[in-house]
């Protein structure tokens, strides 16, 4: 079968696949030899910053010599970016591959009257079988959404060396409960009995739940409160002093999250234990690549800034950045979300930002929301009856590039900001590449 054949056959997945907890991926996993089991694993839960800490913990354990496995999601330009050893995608062929031995084993539980497995069931599976046949010496295992009830968690002490929960706000409300609260203690379901458990900076209600959590389980808690500048800061091989290439002023609270998780796997004595060094730290580091993030392109010589920002959070640590290093209304937005979102919170934030003078609507994935993203665009301000939001001109370009080389051609704008959803921004990314 074709890499493209293949994909098909996944996307139709959603259609047919029924959740029951973790129950569906245990049993395959079982089937399968249970290969979770031969690597130890980092478990990545949280709302924002769990991809970039994924993506610096990876690179630090490459540098440090072990080889890596990396899973995420989701994917910006193609579907094996979720799955990577060493910082090097899956080759398609054996995407290919181990997907359908994924698929045959499903096949034969559903004969057998097992469920279908979920899309990202799947996608975990391959992942898990993947990282085993590469004989990875450690893996960076990123959540999907929540935690308790997520794919990725059926991994267990030994073999789970840390957990590590990065900032939480709300996100897939329907799904994960309309309070931070509740979230966190969807996200504290990867935490184990005497496992390590690091905390990224957290509002007061998020640290209570996690740390009556490792009460419980009798677990070391370890909250990562420290976020200063000079963190991003780190030594390279030449000995001179270099920032992390990661925007933005929030990247400190994930930089100290992941600073402490690795002195916690430094103290380690037990079996299994990491090896690293500072200078492995430094390097690993300074070498990190979290592609979508704050990200910089340029176009018609205008500089291009993308960035996910698929949440109200998101949006609010990016419109913090654009104030503090943009003019009032030097920047124009281009904007779209998928309708699962929030989409308001997302819009509100980015609109009244004094650094966004106009925005584009735009549109992914077949979904046409624009008239949801103009409502709110156009919005009577609640504190002023009466009034309107100030009045900042918006257009609608329903093709993502077209959009892009609108903002780019505008005279009177020095930055171009894309976000609203990761799935944008792997569009735009993959048409800014082939086109230089």
């Amino acid at each position: 079968m074709k890499y493209q054949e293949y994909l098909s056959w996944l996307e139709e997945v959603p259609l047919y696949g029924h959740k029951d907890g973790v129950n569906n991926i245990r049993k395959l996993m079982g089937r399968m030899g249970d290969p979770q089991t031969k690597y130890r694993v980092i478990h990545v839960a949280g709302t924002n910053g769990k991809g970039s800490c994924c993506a610096m913990l990876s690179s630090v354990f490459s540098e440090a010599g072990y080889r890596t496995g990396l899973f995420t999601s989701p994917h910006l330009i193609d579907y094996t970016e979720r799955i990577q050893v060493d910082r090097q995608p899956i080759a398609k062929r054996d995407f290919v591959r181990i997907g359908m031995k994924v698929r045959r084993e499903i096949e034969q539980m559903v004969r057998e009257g097992e469920n279908h497995c979920t899309f990202f069931e799947i996608l975990t599976a391959m992942a898990f079988l993947y990282f085993a046949e590469q004989k990875v010496d450690v893996v960076v295992l990123e959540t999907g959404v929540g935690g308790r009830l997520d794919a990725t968690n059926i991994v267990e002490a030994p073999q789970l060396l840390l957990t590590l929960i990065t900032s939480i706000s709300l996100d897939h409300t329907k799904v994960l409960g309309d309070t931070v609260s509740l979230i966190a203690a969807e996200k504290a379901g990867i935490m184990r009995r005497g496992v390590p458990t690091v905390l990224a900076k957290n509002p007061g209600q998020v640290q209570d739940v996690i740390r009556e959590k490792a009460k419980m389980l009798g677990c070391p808690y370890i909250y990562a409160d420290e976020a200063d500048a000079s963190l991003l800061m780190r030594r390279g091989e030449d000995g001179k002093m270099r920032r992390i290439p990661l925007e933005g002023l929030y990247q400190r609270e994930n930089v100290s999250a992941v600073l402490t998780a690795l002195r916690v796997l430094q103290r380690q004595r037990r079996e299994g234990h990491l090896k690293i060094s500072r200078e492995e730290i430094d390097r690993g580091l300074l070498k990190t690549v979290w592609p979508g993030r704050m990200q910089e392109k340029s176009l018609y010589g205008k500089k291009i800034l993308l960035d996910g920002a698929h949440n109200p959070a998101g949006a609010d640590h990016l419109a913090e950045y654009l104030k503090t290093t943009c003019s009032s209304g030097s920047c124009v937005l281009v904007f779209s979300a998928l309708g699962k979102k929030d989409v308001s919170g997302i819009l509100r934030v980015l609109r009244d930002c004094p650094a966004i003078g106009e925005a584009i609507f735009t549109r992914i994935h077949g979904e046409k929301n624009e008239d949801r993203f103009i409502e709110t665009w156009e919005e009577t301000d609640p504190s002023n009856a009466g009034s309107r939001a100030e009045s900042k001109p918006f257009e609608v370009i329903p093709e993502p590039i077209e959009a892009v080389r609108r903002a780019a051609r505008k005279k009177n704008t020095s930055l171009v900001v894309c976000a609203g959803s990761l799935y944008l921004i792997g569009e735009i990314l993959e048409k800014l590449g082939k086109r230089g």
